[in-house]
This record gives structure tokens, C-alpha cells and sequence, in this order.
């Protein structure tokens, strides 16, 4: 590459054809069991009020302070591109009157698409980022949960992921996150001289966020503090009871983890998240939880609701590792033609045989170089079987080709004789 050519954005990656199969592995495998669970799916725009976010994820987060996209556009109003998806979908169902219209509707959906977040690029994680995210609403019986934790874990089964752990906690009602967040505040207060900047920061706006803090200078009052589940209304910690005897009597494996806070404010009871430790301190994979305020306060009526969203670049990075047995890959036939410029015999058979085989890929090598250099190129495609196009097959309408059977030597065919040797071999 020139010294002075353009190069793409830090944090944004090209997806490379090389790459595209793990991609697609992925998005069918996920589309294929939202389907099972009956999941709609949902495309939402990639640029929303910025207003949107900064009400529902919460002002003093980092996603709103640090990290989301804002622009005044032409019109002075202050957009951005989105951050996350549950949002979106939240205004999108009120604005479409789809989880409540003259009383409450049970609704799932799906989303799958790119996110933005100005943050600092890693190993699986990009400032354009791709999330596939499930949303469920109207339901608010442990079920729900439940359904959602075993979609997940069917998606990761399916995918081949074998050492990935499911976290899991629940954060109570609005009361006991405050009551929570009084009991952080307070042992966190009594160690301050030993806090950073930016833990200081925290323990002012969202004492909670330290509970999932990885650094070593709180390590220890962190193994000190009451877990959250000690500390829930009866009503709550009922609900979460339940929920787990439930994941026992399926034979669900978790680990009860006082570090699943979840990062955005609109959160109570259940949250989870997958991790795998092979991919360092940013090890969630997929992370979601209860929601039951968000619709009310984003403008809707009273919806209860749960989700979950995953990171597709970092299940990318980890199916690299494992073996997968790819779809085979498409049969292509490479065409090679030795027609002048002004002839079209060669484009009219292609395309004739393009429409008689959607499910074949047909490569046309560059009719303007040589015989010698066309067939080089279509044997790196293709050593078994190639179409040749000359100025004879022009005269009486045949084809010519070659086939390993017959050492690559060429074999002229009329159409009618092509299309049985096609069909009798790739029909």
C-alpha cells in the first residue's frame, strides 16, 4: 500500500471475504432458532435522537458521556448513531403501537445490525460493532427468563461453543438498587484515599459500577461487601429463587456472580451474562437482563419486558479456534472465452446457464488476456471442469470443455449435450 493512500477509521474494520463465512455462519444459526422461539425480527435505523439514549441508558454512563456518536445536524437537532439496540426498539414499538394498543400486547422480536461506540479497538471489540439482540415484552413471569437463557445457551450450544459460562444475578427492585447502592457507597467511602479518578467518579454517579471493577486496589473490599441477593425485598429475592431452581431442575449450569451489575440504568432483577475467559478482562460474550421501566419511562405505557444482546465480532474471534464444518462452498464453473471484443456468444451462454443453475456460481475469466493466462486463472478456480468459448463454437453453436475424466482435453458439445452432461453431474 502507498505511503498516501486512505486508510479506514481506527476502530472500523473491513470485513474481508475470508471472514464473511464465520459471519454467516453465525447470522443463519441465529436466525434459524429466533425462528424455533417464534422471535420476529425488527430493522431499525442506524441514526436516532440522541435524546433517546441519553434518557434511557442514563447521563452518567459512559456509553452517553464518553462513548455514543453526537451530531447537530442540518436541522440543529442533536442525532447520533445508536449505541445499542434495546433502545430502539423500545421507541419503535411505543411509536408503533406494537406492545400496547388499547391494552397490553406480548410481543418478541429480534435485531441484528451494526452499533457504534467511540471506545478503545481491541481484539473483538471495534467502534462499528455488529450485535444480534432478543427482546421480549409483555411478559413478566420467570419464564420469560427462563425461555431467554435457554435461547441463548441454545444459540452458543449450536454454534459449537463449549466453554462458555452463564453468570447470573438480580439487582431487585428500584428500592433495592438504591438501598444497594447506599451499602457500596458506604464501604467504598471508607477506603476513598485508595481510589482512582475515575473510581471516584464512579462511586459519585453509579456506585454500582464498581462491583464489576477489575482492578486490584478494591480487590479486596470488594470480596468484603454484602452480595446483592443478601440484601433483596422478599418479593424479589422469591422471584429469583424461583428462577434458579428452575435452571437447576432443567440442568442449566451457573455461577452466582455479585459482579453482574449490568453498565445501563434501566435494569432490575434478573441480568446475565455469557463469558468466556479465553478472551481476557472483556470476556461477555452476551449480557442482558429485566427491563421492566424502560417503556413506561421512555414514553410508552406500563410494559414489563427482558432481553438480551451478543457480540457477534467476539463470537467470530472464537469460532476461529474450534473446528466448524462450514456449508460447502458453492461449485464454480469458470468460463473462459477467446471471442473478439464485439461478440457476445459467451455472455449469452453464462447467463443462460446462470438462469438454468441459480444454485451454481459461474466465474468469466478476462476475455482480453491470453488463452495461456485465462487458463491459469480458471485452474486456480476449477481443475476438474471448465468452459471454453472460441471463435468455433461460434460457427455451429457448440461448447467446448474440459474435464479432468477426459486429462482436461477439449471436448465440444452441443447445448443440448452440455445441459445433460450438467445436469447428470450438478443437478
Amino acid at each position: 500500500m502507498k505511503n498516501n493512500a486512505i486508510q479506514s477509521i481506527k476502530g472500523f474494520k473491513d470485513i474481508l471475504p475470508s471472514e464473511i463465512k464465520y459471519y454467516k455462519y453465525i447470522e443463519k444459526i441465529i436466525f434459524d432458532i429466533s425462528n424455533q422461539y417464534s422471535v420476529n425480527e425488527l430493522r431499525l435505523p442506524f441514526i436516532e435522537k440522541s435524546e433517546l439514549f441519553m434518557k434511557s441508558i442514563g447521563d452518567d454512563t459512559d456509553i452517553v458521556n464518553k462513548e455514543m456518536y453526537n451530531f447537530i445536524d442540518k436541522n440543529g437537532e442533536s442525532i447520533c448513531l445508536r449505541p445499542e439496540g434495546t433502545a430502539s426498539v423500545v421507541r419503535s414499538v411505543i411509536e408503533h403501537n406494537l406492545v400496547y394498543d388499547r391494552g397490553l400486547k406480548k410481543q418478541k422480536y429480534m435485531y441484528y445490525g451494526p452499533m457504534f461506540r467511540h471506545e478503545k479497538p481491541q481484539k473483538g471489540r471495534y467502534r462499528q460493532f455488529n450485535q444480534f439482540g432478543i427482546e421480549y415484552f409483555g411478559f413478566s413471569d420467570t419464564n420469560s427468563d427462563l425461555e431467554l437463557i435457554i435461547l441463548g445457551g441454545h444459540v452458543f450450544d449450536k454454534l459449537g461453543l463449549k466453554n462458555i459460562k452463564l453468570h447470573i444475578n438480580s439487582l431487585g427492585d428500584k428500592d433495592d438498587k438504591k438501598k444497594y447502592a447506599g451499602i457500596v457507597t458506604k464501604f467504598f467511602t471508607s477506603i476513598k484515599s485508595k481510589l482512582d479518578d475515575y473510581q471516584l467518579n464512579t462511586l459519585n454517579k453509579n456506585p454500582l459500577r464498581l462491583l464489576d471493577s477489575k482492578k486490584d486496589n478494591i480487590k479486596d473490599i470488594l470480596e468484603k461487601i454484602p452480595t446483592m441477593t443478601e440484601t433483596l425485598s422478599n418479593e424479589s429475592k422469591s422471584r429469583f429463587n424461583i428462577l434458579l431452581d428452575k435452571l437447576d431442575v432443567i440442568g442449566i449450569d451457573y455461577i452466582l456472580d455479585n459482579s453482574i451489575v449490568r453498565g445501563l440504568d434501566y435494569y432490575n432483577d434478573t441480568v446475565f451474562e455469557w463469558r468466556d475467559m479465553s478472551l481476557g478482562s472483556q470476556n461477555a460474550v452476551c449480557a442482558g437482563g429485566r427491563y421492566d421501566s424502560l417503556v413506561k419511562n421512555t414514553g410508552g405505557n406500563d410494559v414489563p419486558a427482558i432481553g438480551f444482546a451478543m457480540g457477534i465480532e467476539r463470537i467470530v474471534e472464537l469460532i476461529k479456534n474450534i473446528d466448524i464444518s462450514f456449508d460447502k462452498q458453492q461449485f464454480i464453473i469458470p468460463i473462459i472465452s477467446t471471442l473478439a471484443e464485439t461478440e457476445s456468444y459467451a455472455v449469452e451462454l453464462t447467463t443462460s446457464l446462470r438462469h438454468r443453475y441459480p444454485y451454481l456460481s459461474f466465474y468469466t475469466t478476462d476475455s482480453s488476456a491470453s488463452l495461456s493466462s485465462q487458463t491459469k486463472s480458471a485452474l486456480k478456480i476449477n481443475d476438474t471442469f471448465i468452459i471454453l468459448v472460441t471463435n468455433e463454437n461460434i460457427k455451429d453453436k457448440s461448447i467446448t470443455v474440459r474435464m479432468k475424466e477426459n486429462k482436461m482435453n477439449d471436448t465440444i458439445l452441443t447445448n443440448d449435450e452440455l445441459i445433460k452432461l450438467m445436469d447428470k453431474s450438478y443437478g
